[in-house]
C-alpha cells in the first residue's frame, strides 16, 4: 500500500510500480472507486460526515475484494489511498481488516511540504486542494514519520524511478 498527503506521486508512484513489476500487477486507486459514484457523491473535501464515511467504507470494501481476488489469482496488488496516522476512520487498521489475511506492507511517501504545495499548484484537475485542506492532510500525514507501522520516504528530490527504488530497498530490507 502507498499513501502519503495530496501531492505525495502516491497515485503516479503506484501506476508506475505495477506497469514496471516483473509480476503479473495490478493497481488499485481507492480514489478511482470512490468517483464511481456520480449521483449524490460525497467530497471528502466538503467535510467529513455519515454519508462520506459511508461512500469511503464501500469504495475500501470494493478495493479490497478485487484486491483479495487479484492476490488468489496469483497477481501482486499495489493499492494507494490517503491513510492517515492517527485518525481510525481513515487508518490502516480498517485496511488490514478489509484485506485479512493478507499482510500489508505500507510506504508513505512524505515529501516536504514545499515540494507537496508545488504539486498541487501544478494540478489541473478535479484533485487540486486548497491550500488550508492541504496543510492539514499534510500535517497530519507527518504522524507518519514516527510511526512503527510504516516506511517513510521522503520523495522531495525523487523522480518516479528513484522513488520506485526506495521502496523496493525499504521492502527488501
Amino acid at each position: 500500500m502507498i499513501s502519503g498527503p495530496a501531492g505525495a506521486g502516491k497515485t503516479t508512484v503506484a501506476s508506475e510500480w505495477a506497469s514496471s513489476n516483473d509480476t503479473e500487477s495490478i493497481h488499485l486507486s481507492l480514489d478511482s472507486f470512490r468517483e464511481f459514484v456520480k449521483s449524490g457523491y460525497r467530497n471528502p473535501e466538503l467535510g467529513w460526515n455519515d454519508e462520506t464515511q459511508r461512500q469511503l467504507d464501500l469504495a475500501r470494501s470494493n478495493v479490497s475484494a478485487v484486491a483479495i481476488n487479484s492476490a488468489n489469482a496469483g497477481f501482486e496488488v499495489v493499492i494507494d489511498d490517503a491513510v492517515f496516522p492517527s485518525w481510525e476512520a481513515v487508518g490502516i487498521d480498517r485496511w488490514r481488516e478489509a484485506l485479512s489475511p493478507f499482510e500489508i506492507d505500507l510506504v508513505v511517501l512524505l515529501p516536504s511540504w514545499d515540494a507537496v504545495f508545488e504539486r498541487n499548484a501544478a494540478r489541473s484537475n478535479n484533485r487540486k486542494l486548497p491550500e488550508a485542506m492541504l496543510k492539514t492532510i499534510y500535517d497530519d500525514m507527518s504522524g507518519w514519520r514516527e510511526h512503527p507501522d510504516a516506511s517513510v520516504i521522503d520523495s522531495s528530490e525523487l523522480t518516479v524511478d528513484q522513488t520506485l527504488a526506495e521502496i523496493k530497498r525499504v521492502l527488501n530490507d
